[in-house]
């Protein structure tokens, strides 16, 4: 009888509950996050309050942005297992006026992995070249090598400004279309287009760009010498920058795949050739372990993995200009 009351009992609690709305407990959903870490890449020591940005490598868009604590540590949660991504930190500062340091690293997030460590750089030391930072924007859309060959002779003390040598000094040739096909120049003698152009500029390779320092050079009387790089190994581009020479150097946007279009690209010399879509030049400026520091005419010093950005120099062909004295 005793059994029966207490089952009865039992009975009528579970149905208070059901009708009280009352659930019973569940398992916790495990949120799969990923704590980045933000160092100083000599000391090791935490970097707070960083503004740490993470971009989707296939669509560009931004998943998450976070602001670190005082610990350098910032908590992601919207990544995807097995998904490339950006990843870019710098001061809140430089986040809204965009003219100093930036770490930028590409990493695919293993949800296994919870933490990622990130190794920063934020102050200039005698390591680095002293190359000003020359934007292209909003005069140049497309003048990003002209432009960080102003960076560098202004280096060297020859006052130029970048719309003098895009102007003035930069071999250039139109793009125009006949018979339905777009024909151009070999981007090996002359800039296909105008860098003033956002819609029909597009770019350039090194013997350009050559051609246009020695002209300044000359008419400056410059004691200064310019060297085509094209094909240099990573090491021997790493010594000229331990030997206090900036080097142009032909990467991509944030080192990312190349991207090509035959739409956007154009015809020369009976060859078809196909457009990159996010080619860029960048000043190599520092080298300080497994980091290099650059001046990007976009966005001013970045520093990046130093075998991410030679791989990407290579995805590119190759391509380097370096002024002597």
């Amino acid at each position: 009888m005793w059994t029966r009351y207490k089952r009865l009992l039992l009975i009528g609690i579970l149905m208070i509950m059901l009708l009280s709305g009352c659930d019973f407990p569940q398992q916790k959903e495990q949120k799969s996050e990923l704590t980045v870490l933000t160092v100083e890449f000599n000391s090791g020591a935490p970097i707070p309050n960083l503004y740490i940005t993470v971009t989707d490598v296939e669509t560009g868009n931004v998943v998450e942005d976070v602001v670190g604590s005082e610990e350098g540590e910032a908590v992601f949660s919207k990544l995807v297992d097995g998904q490339e991504y950006t990843i870019a930190a710098t001061t809140l500062e430089n986040s809204t006026k965009k003219d100093g340091y930036t770490t930028i690293e590409n990493f695919t997030y293993d949800a296994t992995k919870p933490y990622y460590r990130l190794q920063t750089h934020f102050s200039r030391d005698e390591q680095e070249l002293d190359v000003p930072v020359v934007k292209q924007n909003p005069e140049l859309p497309h003048g990003c090598e002209i432009t960080s060959l102003t960076a560098v002779l202004n280096y060297y003390g020859i006052n130029v400004t970048k719309l003098e040598m895009a102007d003035t000094y930069l071999p250039k040739q139109k793009i125009y279309t006949s018979g339905g096909r777009r024909f151009g120049p070999n981007p090996d003698n002359a800039f296909a287009g105008n860098p003033r152009e956002k819609a029909h500029g597009m770019y350039v390779f090194a013997a350009p760009i050559v051609k246009a320092a020695e002209a300044v050079i000359a008419d400056q009387q410059a004691d200064l010498r310019v060297t085509n790089m094209s094909g240099a190994s990573q090491d021997k581009i790493l010594h000229l920058i331990q030997d206090g020479v900036p080097v142009v150097t032909w990467v991509t946007l944030d080192l990312s795949t190349p991207k090509m279009s035959p739409a956007k690209g154009w015809i020369y010399e009976g060859k078809t050739h196909d457009a990159y879509l996010n080619l860029h030049a960048v000043v190599l400026t520092g080298h300080l372990g497994d980091k290099v520091v650059v001046m990007d005419p976009l966005k001013g010093f970045v520093t990046y993995n130093v075998d991410q950005f030679f791989n990407s120099y290579r995805e590119l062909g190759s391509k380097a200009v370096a002024v002597h004295k």
